[in-house]
């Protein structure tokens, strides 16, 4: 009896041709608008699709091409899927003109369409599965977007895509646009009493945020959880020419040291963050002169205003599999002003190796310190010289 002998490779190589040439016509059948309707042959088993009575379809379940998406023999992915994730939504949803920006939605980064999008039939548009802010709380917890006892109108109303793209932006925050524009949208600077408002200063076109905080607040007015003194004491011309928007008495850091002297002292280091100032005051870089609902004035979250400057170390972390675990807190391993340490580390070398964090580093592991030198470099080793920091690849 001769015994049938079957190649494997050969034989899985064309059973994978065969799989992407199916899938590749049910993408040419769906945008052609041609192709079999199998629906009625799906929900003899699938029951769950036969009630279509919902006022938003996806175009492929209207059309019955169930196969556009789904495989009916097998797949190497759950709900025999043709492709993993967002790809699949990738092969008729411009990728490149909705989902790109320098700054992506977290669930559109990481291919979860499905967290907010139903991919069959909603009673919503755009097939989300709930509407306003009701799909955004699942993540962004109502509790502390609206904290304050004094709430924006839009927040309070769940129109959270009046100000945030839902899935990527140029700017951050993931705002549809510039601060200024999408306040001035409501809030007309040449409206009737809006001067008198704030003090006679024309603040029309300025950045609305400075002051107030954008989703709610225990202040009136809506006005930032710490307010910076002069400005909560309403002496404005402490800074400002009387009746300007950007005026200032006095220019670069001689207008904040005179008040904050004691803070120079922080800069005159080795290495220091004023030689990287912007503007003609490099305070402002990082800290907002009127209130922040962050600690020190900060302008943002620590994280994101020190990758305003730190573009490299953005990227690469968002490449990173593995991620240090006080990244959010940047304060917690270095000095925000100047440091006679390199990369600005709080305590140098021993940085990694405190009482929190990593105690027996040096003692237990490989040697570090000024004795042992990297014949490399020529340089004590320290924790850096095998580890980076702030995240790897693998």
């Amino acid at each position: 009896m001769q015994v049938l002998k079957i190649k494997p490779l050969k034989y899985a190589a064309w059973s994978l041709t065969a799989l992407v040439l199916a899938f590749a016509f049910s993408v040419w059948q769906v945008r052609a608008g041609t192709g079999k309707d199998t629906r009625a042959l799906c929900i003899e088993c699938h029951k769950d699709m036969e009630d279509l009575a919902r006022p938003n379809i996806h175009k492929p379940v209207r059309d019955g091409m169930c196969t556009v998406c789904h495989n009916p023999h097998t797949s190497r992915f759950p709900g025999l899927l043709n492709l993993a994730g967002s790809e699949l939504c990738y092969r008729c949803h411009d990728r490149r003109r909705d989902f790109t920006g320098r700054v992506v939605h977290r669930p559109v980064e990481e291919g979860g369409c499905l967290v907010c999008h139903d991919a069959h039939s909603s009673e919503n548009t755009a097939l989300v599965k709930k509407t306003g802010g009701k799909g955004c709380f699942d993540c962004h917890h109502e509790e502390k977007v609206m904290a304050g006892e004094n709430v924006h109108p839009e927040v309070k109303a769940g129109n959270c895509t009046i100000c945030h793209d839902p899935h990527a932006s140029d700017v951050e925050g993931l705002l549809v646009g510039d601060r200024t524009v999408i306040c001035a949208g409501c809030h007309k600077g040449d409206a009737p009493g809006f001067t008198e408002a704030h003090m006679g200063f024309r603040v029309a076109d300025t950045d609305c945020t400075g002051c107030h905080s954008h989703h709610s607040s225990s202040k009136k007015g809506i006005l930032k959880a710490v307010l910076h003194k002069p400005f909560e004491e309403n002496r404005c011309t402490s800074c400002h020419a009387d009746g300007s928007t950007g005026s200032l008495l006095k220019t670069g850091t001689a207008l904040c040291t005179q008040c904050h002297a004691d803070t120079m002292e922080g800069f005159n280091k080795i290495f220091s963050h004023l030689t990287a100032g912007k503007g003609d005051n490099p305070c402002g870089n990082c800290h907002d002169p009127h209130g922040s609902d962050e600690k020190s004035l900060l302008r943002a979250r620590e994280r994101r205003v020190c990758f305003s400057c730190h573009n490299d170390t953005k990227e690469m972390v968002s490449q990173s599999k593995h991620i240090h675990p006080k990244l959010n807190t940047c304060s917690a391993c270095h000095t925000s002003h100047g440091s006679n340490n390199r990369y600005f580390l709080s305590k140098g070398a021993d940085t990694c190796s405190t009482a929190e964090c990593h105690p027996t580093q040096g003692v237990f592991t490989h040697p570090v310190g000024d004795r042992i030198i990297d014949p490399r470099s020529g340089l004590p080793m320290d924790c850096g010289t095998c580890h980076n920091p702030m995240g790897a690849p693998e």
